[in-house]
């Protein structure tokens, strides 16, 4: 990664989060206490995503079970998080319905009517400037977008199947950028662009992070970032939770021990929450991410997961994009939707401003055109989270003035995501299986997809969430489809709960 030492040292001390304590490590009682006052039900749905609740949907509507959704956070959607606050109204998580008509989600907009009215590229005032307000030579965008075209068509990524995703942009990009004639000193500067670029796709922090097979098998209906819900995101959460009534969710309930293989030889899974509530299910969907699926299962699963399971589970990652929001009483740089693009042929920003280096895109908010947002991925978004609030919009703010050269007036609202912060999510997207997990023999997902089995050999312990998804990881319809496919293998596995 092309970042001067002094710049490493930063941003690695900058990751390194205060250690406070999990809200699960105030659980109190036993096994006992907990097994005696233990509610009977057939299905806990942990996590109440896009995930959970569709396979709870499924559950209720083809099954006879008895089913309770157990979400820890006091909203829910996980990473589907719409903030409105006045007439503004933000995507702290999933923002496009990408791929068009072949997203079932841009069907499922279509038919309750609540797409947006499309904005073509061509109305944005599109702009490309040095990190100090330099024009910069726009044939260098036109080669990192050639370049990103080019490494995502089908069978280019094969070559590398060995090593990392980026080694195709790090392989083709001298050529690229030196046929397109752009000025030579502005090359690392677009190097690095099509390096953020990347890695705001994925999350990482390097682009070498992720297999090359995995990025292969990602099933790419193209981007396009004009489809969006016009009432936020979160419509289609509150569309799949109609079909879950209300006394079957518990919101602000989180799950903090998931004892599946019970003493005794009874098949059953004791599932216990924060406020020491407890279940007794015959079965368990465990929909949460896999951030903090790795952040807490020695905690979490009595008896531990299996071997097997916990190596094919250290083979995945969940990147990290945070994003950065301010809105102003009007648009200061101009009428037309603002798309900036910034470089940084040297990197000469003060230390603690290094996470900037992240943000190589600033554009305005569809539908709110006072507003601009911009994406910062891997380390550099960890180092987001960890300055202060003020920090953050002071150093944006300054930074837009910079880029520009327009005066900069104060915002009026200001929002950033932290992600990696929150305990129940610890990252935001993509997942991808590591090039150490493709070493491993973590070919795929599917060994993360096997319901866990008790000692008398009975299926306990099923799995969903985007992370599952071969083909259509880090996105809302992939959660969904992991929910509902979950949810049908319980079923058919069950004759007891079919209709």
């Amino acid at each position: 990664m092309w970042i001067p030492l002094l710049v490493v040292v930063v941003i690695g001390s900058l990751l390194h989060f205060t250690e406070a304590q999990h809200p699960c490590d105030s659980i109190t009682g036993n096994y006992e206490t907990w097994l005696t006052s233990a509610q009977r039900v057939d299905v806990v749905v942990v996590g109440g995503g896009a995930s959970g609740l569709s396979a709870a949907k499924v559950l209720l509507k083809d099954s006879t079970a008895d089913v309770v959704v157990l979400e820890a956070q006091d909203y829910l959607g996980g990473r589907v998080k719409t903030h409105r606050q006045g007439d503004i109204l933000v995507e702290d998580g999933a923002e496009w319905i990408n791929g068009g008509v072949a997203n079932r989600l841009f069907g499922l907009a279509k038919r309750l009517n609540a797409l947006t009215n499309p904005i073509p590229a061509s109305a944005y005032d599109w702009r490309a400037r040095t990190w100090d307000g330099t024009v910069a030579d726009a044939r260098g965008y036109d080669a990192a977008a050639r370049l990103f075209e080019k490494c995502e068509e089908p069978g280019i990524q094969v070559n590398y199947y060995t090593t990392g995703y980026g080694k195709c942009y790090i392989d083709r990009f001298d050529k690229v950028y030196k046929n397109s004639r752009a000025v030579a000193r502005e090359k690392a500067g677009w190097y690095h662009y099509l390096h953020m670029w990347v890695n705001k796709d994925v999350g990482c922090t390097d682009w070498m992070e992720q297999s090359a097979r995995d990025a292969d098998r990602f099933t790419d209906w193209g981007y396009d970032r004009w489809n969006q819900w016009k009432d936020g995101y979160d419509t289609v959460i509150t569309h799949i939770t109609k079909s879950v009534p209300d006394n079957k969710i518990r919101t602000s309930t989180p799950v903090c021990k998931i004892l599946w293989d019970q003493p005794g030889g009874e098949d059953v899974v004791l599932v216990v929450t924060q406020g020491g509530d407890a279940y007794l299910a015959s079965h368990v969907i465990f929909t949460a991410s896999i951030g903090h699926l790795k952040d807490r299962h020695t905690h979490l699963f009595e008896p531990q997961l299996p071997q097997s399971y916990r190596d094919a589970m250290n083979g995945i990652e969940l990147g990290i994009a945070n994003k950065v929001q301010l809105g102003w009483s009007y648009p200061w740089w101009g009428p037309d939707p603002l798309n900036l693009h910034i470089i940084f042929p040297k990197m000469e920003l003060p230390p603690q401003k290094s996470w900037l280096y992240g943000l190589m895109e600033i554009l305005t908010i569809h539908q709110q055109p006072n507003m601009l947002q911009g994406f910062i991925p891997g380390d550099y978004g960890i180092a987001l989270e960890n300055l202060p609030e003020a920090t953050v919009k002071e150093h944006i703010v300054q930074h837009l003035k910079d880029v520009t050269g327009q005066n900069v007036p104060e915002p009026t609202f200001f929002r950033r995501s932290r992600w990696m912060a929150n305990p129940w999510t610890r990252g935001s997207y993509n997942s991808f299986v590591t090039v150490e997990g493709d070493m491993a023999g973590l070919r795929n997902r599917n060994p993360l997809t096997r319901p866990l089995v008790n000692s008398n050999q009975k299926k306990m312990l099923y799995w969903a969430g985007e992370h599952l998804s071969n083909t259509r990881y880090g996105t809302v319809d992939g959660a969904m489809d992991t929910g509902e496919t979950q949810a049908y293998r319980l079923i058919d596995a069950n004759p007891k709960y079919w209709k």
